[in-house]
């Protein structure tokens, strides 16, 4: 079986750039999967066909980032449609897409997570990132997987990383970086924490426009219809009253036709001249 979508950017099908590393990587497929995963998908009464083809090509993305060869061979190449021409040419993408999901569920994220916290891998995450990003604290709430701010992730990070740090050899910067956020440390978790609320608010208020959207537009055209209807249905009664032209019921603008009401209009604006 040839390459499944050979026409895809794996880089745009994840949200990731070119120079994302292994663990960015690896962080935002597992968001990834967790988001668009089938079974998560039929809960929410979405397309299935088009969930299948999104969860697909997130795991045929990741398997061509994932592994050093491959992503190399692509970035090189800019291309899928070789793929199929070299070693990877006998590897059954069809079997592979057929058991993803019996090799990756929801259950099985979060049973990563609980197995991936507090374990040696993360603490080896977690000094590698702050080494590399020289010394950014709040970095690795951006980089490590399943990690997010809050105030008790904050102060479980920074004991790792305060406990770690004294058995490493660093340079001057990511000490300096260091010892600074240590100083501002309470500032700086309250502004996260700030930022994060009024994110998340932003968010739910955007969530409830885009969902009302529609409600909305059907309202507001309800109403300037109405507040047309009534200025017009107004400027009837005074034209009518005004040059003795009432006879029998008022009539308003749903009882008027095109030609009567440019008369009208024409009406006015003459006697206003």
């Amino acid at each position: 079986m040839g390459i499944p979508f050979p026409d895809i950017d794996p880089y745009e099908t994840l949200g990731v750039s070119k120079d994302s590393s292994p663990i960015e990587i690896k962080k935002t497929y597992k968001k990834l999967c967790l988001k668009y995963h089938p079974d998560k998908l039929q809960q929410q009464q979405s397309n299935p066909h088009d969930d299948q083809d999104i969860f697909a090509k997130i795991q045929f993305s990741f398997s061509i980032l994932n592994d050093p060869v491959r992503r190399t061979r692509y970035d090189n190449t800019g291309s899928l449609a070789e793929f199929d021409l070299d070693e990877d040419g006998g590897f059954d993408w069809k079997d592979y897409f057929e058991s993803i999901n019996d090799k990756i569920t929801i259950e099985m994220i979060e049973e990563d997570k609980v197995k991936y916290q507090n374990s040696e891998e993360e603490k080896t995450d977690l000094l590698n990132n702050f080494i590399y990003y020289e010394g950014d604290f709040l970095k690795l709430f951006e980089l490590i997987p399943h990690l997010e701010f809050t105030e008790s992730e904050e102060q479980r990070v920074y004991k790792i990383i305060d406990t770690e740090l004294c058995k490493l050899n660093i340079s001057n910067s990511i000490r300096k970086s260091w010892e600074k956020y240590t100083k501002s440390r309470k500032t700086k978790v309250k502004q996260m924490l700030k930022k994060l609320a009024k994110e998340a608010k932003q968010a739910e208020e955007l969530s409830k426009l885009i969902k009302n959207k529609n409600n909305k537009d059907n309202d507001l055209t309800s109403l300037i219809k109405n507040r047309q209807a009534n200025r017009l249905d107004d400027l009837i009664s005074n034209l009518e009253s005004k040059y003795g032209e009432k006879r029998g019921k008022k009539r308003s603008m749903k009882d008027l036709d095109d030609d009567e009401f440019q008369k009208i209009q024409n009406d006015i604006f003459k006697k206003k001249k």
